[in-house]
């Protein structure tokens, strides 16, 4: 399954230095994310993200449209949720198109390594739905290094970004977490992406979509899994990014990966 994308080129067209592949939330668009980002989401200073970080490539896969059962109707979604208030609730419902999607997205991603010259300048990043499902398409990226069988550095993406998530499928290892979609595993070694890519996470309090204790659920979860986790929790902003403190974090988080800001 090849996805839609709808890429915002670097605003200066002939330094790439890296690439943000965001997903977006259930219901949503591909399109719709990118022009919320850079209409009114800001940072303390009124730019947008795609000011802030001008040699970024910014990559939005769009979402396969999928049966929403309990609704029966379709739905742009990455996987199927049978009640948001209960993630496991009818769980199984999850795991048919989170592998379908984690698949589509790591083509993506290697793709995307490639243009711009290595993993670590790959920052996966998502919001609500789209979060999680960034969160396991990064547990299951594979060494492509180790697969040609050759020696190199531990192997990290640049960041792993989720706003208003939720971990799918708790409380497992990360072994067992790995085996709820049953997808073919590259060789020892693999877990180098997820002990090294630093991660940023933040969640609003009167988030009512994704109750801000699902995002800690997130946050628990990768820490167990060895990551090392930036949690920010925001009083106000809802389902979406709070602004601008909220940006201004994304903003440090980003740079400290060594995204350059714009001066």
């Amino acid at each position: 399954m090849e996805l839609g994308l709808s890429v915002v080129a670097p605003l200066v067209p002939d330094r790439h230095t890296h690439t943000v592949v965001f997903l977006h939330g259930r219901g949503d668009t591909s399109a719709n994310l990118a022009d919320a980002l850079l209409r009114w989401t800001r940072d303390s200073k009124g730019r947008s993200l795609f000011d802030t970080f001008p040699t970024v490539r910014w990559v939005f896969p769009q979402a396969e449209d999928r049966l929403a059962e309990k609704f029966d109707e379709v739905w742009p979604q990455w996987f199927d949720i049978w009640n948001i208030f209960d993630m496991t609730d009818r769980e199984e419902l999850q795991a048919f198109g989170l592998r379908e999607s984690v698949e589509s997205l790591r083509k993506i991603v290697h793709s995307e390594a490639e243009r711009v010259g290595g993993l670590d300048k790959i920052v996966l990043a998502g919001i609500s739905q789209g979060g999680a499902t960034a969160v396991h398409a990064m547990l299951h990226l594979r060494d492509l290094h180790a697969d040609a069988g050759k020696e190199a550095a531990p192997l990290r993406l640049g960041g792993l970004v989720g706003l208003s998530s939720w971990m799918s499928f708790p409380g497992g290892s990360l072994e067992e977490t790995r085996e709820v979609l049953g997808l073919e595993e590259g060789p020892p070694g693999i877990d180098d992406v997820v002990r090294h890519t630093p991660v940023f996470l933040g969640h609003c309090v009167d988030d009512n979509t994704v109750f801000v204790e699902y995002g800690k659920q997130l946050r628990d979860s990768l820490r167990g899994f060895g990551m090392d986790v930036a949690w920010h929790e925001y009083d106000e902003g809802g389902h979406w990014i709070n602004s601008p403190k909220g940006v201004d974090d994304v903003v440090d988080f980003l740079n400290a990966q060594g995204l350059p800001v714009a001066e």
